[in-house]
């Protein structure tokens, strides 16, 4: 009797480690998985067919931001209209806060698996085998009725206890050297108003920041290196660090000891991190490990936006952090956002005038959005600023003449901003 299926849906321009490490929990469940990308909408009635070919029992789609969740919520009708009468599920920090909304609209899904998914998923997927009901749960919310029937968050699991990320498929590769993007650890230990990381890691129940160990880590990094080819290290991780240099230094003197030890070498590093992180005698060591890229979170240069964007830091540790990077010679890129919603014509000067003395780096900026759950939607939803509804909230800035700017901004370098071949995604 073979294994029943589940199948996974969701974005996959590179190994969605959100969409593999739920394939290998289901697998260890005793459940084959298939992994279907669903990139475009366009691709809707191709992934369908996907979906229904694989014959599974349940199907989890991953919504992680307002920006596609139409056309992914809309896979859950589309499998419907075809006949598929088997559970589907959906999760990602869209629908860990939204859940009640999802639910009330789109008839078509059975359940929300709210916060880290793999433990909730993997009893769904046993619940759906043995011919038990789905029912409300820590980690999993279901309709009841008229009623949402939402469980408590259910405790964050301890990192090193989970399965590897699936890794079916060829590596990606980064100027044709073999990569894999992996994560040393999950969520943040700042907490930004605008940031949908710190939101979703607070809201769950357990610490909003865990790291993997150094031991648990390379050792998936010794079998990406020596069993797949892979020379290039993308840590996926929201933050890289702690926010005191030492255990830094401590825990990453013992990755590059590690590194050695299982003969990793001549290998690159790309990490995320935040300006106040970055620490000459740190960085150093890092370097020293493959380090050859460093997104840094800046964020913003302006008074007004490091207070109302709660960023905790100053513009001396934006400037510092840049300074040291161009010193060790370490590629960088940052991104800013010039408009939020108590920016002023003054701000966005000094945040152009940042952009320009560190032009040599490549950079995006845009504006402040609004993600579910985060503390600057909640205070424009008090002040009564906050415009649409939950698929794309919008609102407008306090400064009218920012405003105008913003809208002006927006047609004249959206291609170089966010198209997928624009000059930005490109660097």
């Amino acid at each position: 009797m073979p294994n029943p299926t589940v199948v996974l849906v969701g974005a996959e321009f590179e190994e969605n480690l959100s969409l593999r490490y739920l394939s290998s929990s289901a697998q260890t469940a005793g459940f084959s998985t298939e992994i279907v990308p669903f990139n475009t909408s366009d691709a809707l009635p191709r992934v369908v067919d996907a979906v229904l070919a694989a014959r599974p029992i349940v199907v989890g789609i991953s919504v992680p931001f307002q920006l596609r969740a139409r056309e992914l919520l809309s896979l859950a009708g589309a499998l419907r209209k075809r006949g598929y009468d088997g559970h589907i599920t959906i999760g990602g920090h869209f629908a860990t806060f939204e859940y009640e909304n999802i639910l009330r609209d789109f008839f078509a899904i059975d359940s929300v698996v709210r916060h880290e998914g793999e433990e909730p998923f993997r009893w769904i997927c046993e619940q759906v085998r043995d011919r038990m009901p789905v029912t409300a749960r820590p980690g999993v919310v279901v309709r009841n009725g008229d009623d949402i029937d939402a469980g408590p968050a259910h405790p964050l699991p301890a990192l090193d206890s989970l399965p590897f990320p699936d890794r079916r498929g060829e590596p990606g590769a980064a100027m044709g050297v073999p990569s894999a993007p992996l994560v040393a650890s999950r969520g943040c230990y700042a907490d930004c108003s605008f940031c949908c990381i710190y939101a979703y890691a607070d809201n769950a129940a357990g610490a909003r920041y865990r790291r993997r160990s150094p031991e648990n880590v390379v050792r998936e990094m010794s079998q990406l290196y020596h069993g797949r080819g892979v020379r290039i290290f993308v840590f996926q991780d929201d933050n890289f660090f702690l926010p005191t240099v030492a255990p830094n230094i401590k825990r990453y003197r013992r990755f590059a000891e590690l590194m050695q030890e299982e003969g990793i070498e001549h290998a690159g590093m790309v990490i995320k991190c935040r300006p106040n992180d970055v620490d000459e005698e740190l960085f150093s060591l890092l370097k020293s490990m493959g380090l050859i890229r460093a997104y840094v979170g800046i964020e913003t240069n302006s008074d007004e936006g490091i207070v109302s964007l709660n960023r905790r830091i100053t513009a001396e540790d934006n400037r510092r952090a840049m300074a040291i990077l161009r010193k060790l010679e370490i590629y960088n890129s940052f991104n800013i956002l010039i408009f939020d919603p108590e920016a002023t014509l003054d701000g966005v000067e000094a945040n152009l005038d940042f952009m320009a003395d560190h032009s040599d780096f490549a950079f995006n900026f845009c504006r402040t959005e609004v993600y579910a759950g985060t503390p600057i939607k909640h205070v424009l939803e008090s002040q009564g600023r906050l415009r649409g509804d939950y698929m794309a909230w919008n609102y407008q800035m306090r400064n009218d003449r920012v405003e105008l700017l913003f809208r002006i901004a927006l047609l004249a370098f959206n291609r170089r901003n966010f198209d997928h071949d624009g000059v930005h995604t490109l660097n």
